[in-house]
């Protein structure tokens, strides 16, 4: 024992989790996309132009790291899925491998 364990069904369950975690928030994202750049209905005249462009600006650059936080928290649960999958793989190569020595040696 090396003290160092992986609990794989909690690990695989914590995956799913934080995946749908990460596609319920960016399901949530998807009305305020839909407004546009959240100034075209104030019907602006021209006289809050560096207002709006600014109001414009910061919408777009807040979306956009909305949305990657979105992609995170999926390539995240991705991440901790392929864990599960490695490790499980390994564990499995490595007591075919111990059953196999003594037959190597033989």
């Amino acid at each position: 024992m090396t003290g160092l364990e992986i609990a794989l069904g909690a690990v695989g369950q914590d995956a799913s989790r934080i995946r749908t975690h990460g596609e319920d928030y960016g399901a949530a994202l998807a009305p305020m996309h839909g407004r546009g750049d959240g100034v075209s209905s104030w019907g602006d005249d021209g006289l809050f132009a560096v207002f709006t462009s600014t109001y414009a600006e910061s919408r777009a650059v807040s979306m956009a790291a909305l949305s990657g936080l979105s992609q995170e928290m999926g390539a995240t649960g991705e991440g901790l899925q392929t864990v599960v999958k490695n490790t499980s793989e390994t564990e499995a190569a490595n007591v075919e491998a111990v059953q196999n020595l003594g037959r190597a040696w033989a």
